[in-house]
């Protein structure tokens, strides 16, 4: 073989050892500096709330020198701020990262740590999170007024007269009705009614939420009643005069689940902007029979309240004693947004606030012979804690 023939492979071997260096081989002294200072930059970024920018930061100094002699922190510090970011699949990612690429690293434990800690949270919350963008979209099918995939012939059949002639056919309704308080094909085309554009539309449905045998007819009908009404603050009004009384609750929860989630968010924003003394009982009635995304929404509704103590206490007890997790976070998320979303330090400030209260601990026990003493009380970490080994 000639010497000549082995010169173009060379060529590309010591190319791509200057590109990728080994993992042995350290960065110079200028390129450890330059690497501490996107870390400070990126530090600087996530101390004052700015946690995208900060994200950028870590991840240029792992790109441009992922072998400083820091590389290890600036990842670490990654995964913490993906982790704020509510990335947590991504922060997963770059867990595994960071163990392929740091196995002997001193932010070793912290990580492990942080590692227990998403897949003990993040999973719920993702699912959560999957549930609440589940029920938006199919919120949009829930208020569809078309008929459904397994409608009967009469059904159609009556879809046809209604669409033909809306007054015969809401007498063709109200006849099925009278019949069997309960009628399939009646009830499937409450939706046909609701879809015309008459002006017959609104009374007759209104009429049935309040007269019809069955409680399926008179929760539909009261459902497309409220979505025809064009004035959100009546709707908001008659729905807190239905929850006047416990048996209507369910019919109003029914008609806020079938809405759109743009219509149930319009519906809440009015009630909670209403005068009236008593909807602060509307609004405990709707969250207690609402879904994730319901409750979640309300609570953003409750937080536009500047200067009524009610709402602080609302949304303080959701974020304590929700049973969902997103739901607590979105009145976390709320209370911030009622302080003020300025100030960056505000999850700060409520930090010890949400607490339960702590009732006195019982006076110390000495321990028997060869017994352990229980550890005492670690004081909290700062939102970027020094690694395990340094503590």
């Amino acid at each position: 073989m000639k010497w000549n023939s082995l010169i173009p492979g060379l060529i590309f071997t010591v190319g791509v050892i200057v590109s990728h260096p080994p993992a042995a081989m350290a960065q110079s002294p200028r390129e450890n500096s330059e690497a501490r200072r996107l870390w400070s930059e990126g530090n600087e970024l996530y101390n004052d709330g700015n946690f995208a920018d900060a994200e950028k930061k870590f991840r240029e100094a792992l790109t441009k020198y992922p072998k400083s002699d820091q590389a290890d922190r600036s990842a670490y510090y990654l995964i913490v701020t993906l982790e704020k970011l509510r990335r947590y699949q991504d922060a997963n990612s770059e867990i595994e990262n960071f163990h392929r690429n740091f196995p002997g690293s001193r932010w070793r434990e912290d990580v492990d740590e942080k590692s227990l800690a998403l897949g003990a949270s993040s999973n719920s919350l993702l699912e959560q999170e999957a549930k609440i963008a589940k029920e938006r979209a199919e919120s949009e099918k829930r208020g569809s007024p078309v008929l459904p995939p397994n409608a009967s012939v009469d059904a159609m059949i009556l879809q046809m007269i209604i669409q033909a002639n809306l007054n015969e056919g809401i007498e063709k309704v109200k006849e099925r009705l009278k019949k069997d308080p309960s009628d399939p094909a009646a009830i499937a085309n409450l939706g046909t009614i609701f879809n015309s554009n008459s002006p017959l539309a609104l009374p007759f449905l209104l009429d049935l939420a309040s007269s019809a045998a069955s409680p399926t007819a008179r929760t539909i009908a009261f459902f497309y009643a409220m979505r025809r009404n064009p004035d959100k603050v009546q709707v908001a009004n008659t729905l807190m005069e239905m929850l006047g009384k416990k048996e209507n609750e369910s019919i109003v929860s029914e008609a806020l689940f079938r809405m759109t989630y743009m219509e149930h968010r319009a519906v809440l924003a009015k009630i909670v902007e209403s005068s009236n003394p008593n909807k602060f009982d509307a609004i405990e009635k709707i969250y207690r029979g609402g879904s994730i995304t319901l409750r979640s929404d309300l609570l953003a509704a409750v937080a536009t309240l500047k200067d009524d103590p009610r709402a602080e206490s609302f949304i303080m007890d959701a974020a304590q004693n929700d049973k969902d997790l997103a739901v607590r976070r979105a009145a976390l998320e709320a209370l911030m947004m009622k302080k003020g979303a300025a100030d960056v330090k505000t999850p700060e400030n409520l930090l010890g606030t949400l607490s339960p209260k702590k009732t006195a601990a019982p006076p110390p026990v000495a321990p028997s012979a060869g017994a352990p003493v229980p550890p005492g009380r670690v004081a909290p970490l700062p939102p970027l804690p020094v690694p395990a080994k340094q503590k």
